[in-house]
């Protein structure tokens, strides 16, 4: 029987348009007279007519495909033959096979894949619960739905139940090349395991843009399958979805995920991590650290992965209350403290200590006023002893060798004393009695007028001139290394 627009089978269903050719049948579209719905029928190539080995599989598919009802699995609705030719009617999905999207988009991004593999990984654990292996996982038997891009698993025609025989001869295997497992390559019984690794296959491809095995020929495809290592994929995949494939691809059926529905959940964990860390740096830096032992480092967040400010707490923010008079006494406001000073190393004992801010900054009021021994005379020597060396800069220039460490004005005041002295002892010689009465009393006070102001000058710490220091010897000055 040869299909065709207008073909009436079983008096019900009544083909209107071919969507799909495979290499056992032909796929159509049929209005359900009975029903009035559209269905998808699939009807038995011409060439296979009346050949009780198509028909058999043809049954098959049927039988098996009605045992299963899963969101993820096309519906079985019927079966029947007419004139040789048997047929099947099922659920019409409206929607495109996944193999169309990928000539569209060779690769396809995680967060679209993920989740039609998880979809067909659920509706193949469905399968194999009933005891039902597809043995043809492949893109062109993944529908996907247009509006919900629901999954819809097709076309169990080489399925095999537990309670059924193996419609194959020896040495022959059943399946598509390019999607077999090695255990089907040699000739072993197709499992759950068999299927997943062909799901492994679909997402390689969809992953790395090309099949992980070729050959010229699909018996080069299978051994390759067999013998040959399973080529990395790039390494722009995330790392955890790289670990899932090639766990799904491994050679051993025992070393793939245990189940479909183990794979589904892992594939949903996976997408949410994905959502999360893009590019896996996570998932690298877990994997090096397991690898070499070391802890992975602490990233910081960068500002807009920071979590929300946390509101004030109007309570903690609250007006206080004055606190009580402190009964110690209060510490003196710190005073401006000059550019830079000379280095009084031989009055620092005697002379009193202005009070300079310590190295490092200032004490904590709050640290000072709480301890209740320290008093003012305490308060006083700290700030000394924590005054820092100032540098050598004065006001007036300093003289080098045994009077390095004076300075011109008191010099200048030492030469007046000289000069008045003389002037004294010549009034003396050529002016009488008189003269020296009149000169001690003006040579007196000068002494007494000067004395005063020379030695606050000498003592004041603002002034520029420093004593010489009998601990150090003659001659000795003080550079800005050594301060």
């Amino acid at each position: 029987m040869r299909p065709s627009i207008g073909l009436s089978l079983g008096e019900r269903y009544h083909l209107t348009r071919q969507i799909a050719v495979g290499g056992m049948g032909e796929v159509w579209v049929a209005d359900d007279g009975y029903l009035g719905r559209d269905v998808a029928v699939k009807v038995l190539r011409e060439e296979f007519t009346g050949n009780e080995d198509f028909l058999r599989r043809l049954r098959t598919e049927a039988r098996n495909s009605a045992a299963l009802s899963h969101p993820n699995i096309a519906q079985m609705y019927d079966y029947g033959e007419q004139d040789g030719a048997g047929y099947l009617v099922m659920e019409l999905v409206l929607g495109e096979p996944l193999a169309d999207l990928l000539e569209r988009e060779p690769v396809v991004a995680p967060r679209k894949l993920l989740p039609i593999l998880a979809a067909t990984a659920r509706g193949l654990h469905h399968a194999h619960r009933a005891k039902v292996v597809h043995r043809d996982v492949k893109p062109g038997n993944i529908l996907l739905e247009h509006d919900s891009r629901n999954v819809k698993i097709t076309d169990f025609g080489v399925s095999l139940a537990a309670n059924q025989a193996t419609m194959t001869a020896t040495g022959m295997v059943m399946g598509t090349a390019q999607y077999l497992s090695p255990e089907q390559a040699v000739g072993q019984p197709a499992t759950a395991a068999s299927d997943l690794y062909a799901l492994g296959i679909v997402a390689y491809e969809a992953t790395a843009g090309k099949r992980p095995f070729t050959g010229s020929t699909p018996v080069d495809i299978a051994v390759a399958h067999v013998n040959s290592a399973v080529p990395p994929l790039p390494s722009s995949v995330h790392p955890g979805l790289d670990d899932v494939i090639m766990r799904m691809l491994a050679k051993d059926p025992n070393k793939r995920p245990a189940s479909g529905a183990a794979l589904a959940d892992e594939l949903d964990v996976l997408a949410r991590e994905i959502a999360e860390d893009p590019l896996g740096a996570r998932s690298r830096a877990a994997r090096r650290a397991a690898r070499t032992g070391r802890p992975a480092p602490v990233r910081h967040a960068r500002p807009d992965d920071a979590p929300p400010a946390r509101p004030l707490d109007p309570a903690a923010h609250a007006e206080r209350p004055a606190a009580a008079p402190s009964s110690s006494t209060p510490d003196l406001p710190e005073p401006v403290v000059p550019r830079s000073y000379p280095a009084r190393r031989d009055l620092r004992s005697s002379a009193p200590a202005r009070p300079t801010p310590p190295r490092g900054g200032p004490p904590s009021r709050a640290a000072t006023r709480s301890d209740p021994t320290r008093t003012p005379a305490s308060r006083a020597s700290n700030r000394s002893s924590a005054r820092p060396e100032r540098s050598s800069t004065t006001t007036g220039q300093r003289l080098g060798g045994p009077l390095g460490r004076l300075s011109w004005p008191l010099l200048a005041l030492l030469g007046l004393l000289g000069v008045l002295l003389l002037a004294t002892l010549m009034s003396g010689l050529f002016g009488g009695d008189d003269g020296d009465a009149a000169a001690l009393p003006l040579l007196a006070g000068v002494v007494l007028a000067t004395r005063p102001a020379s030695l606050r000058a000498m003592t004041d710490p603002g002034s520029g001139m420093m004593l010489p220091d009998p601990s150090h010897p003659a001659g000795a000055t003080t550079t800005q290394k050594d301060v």
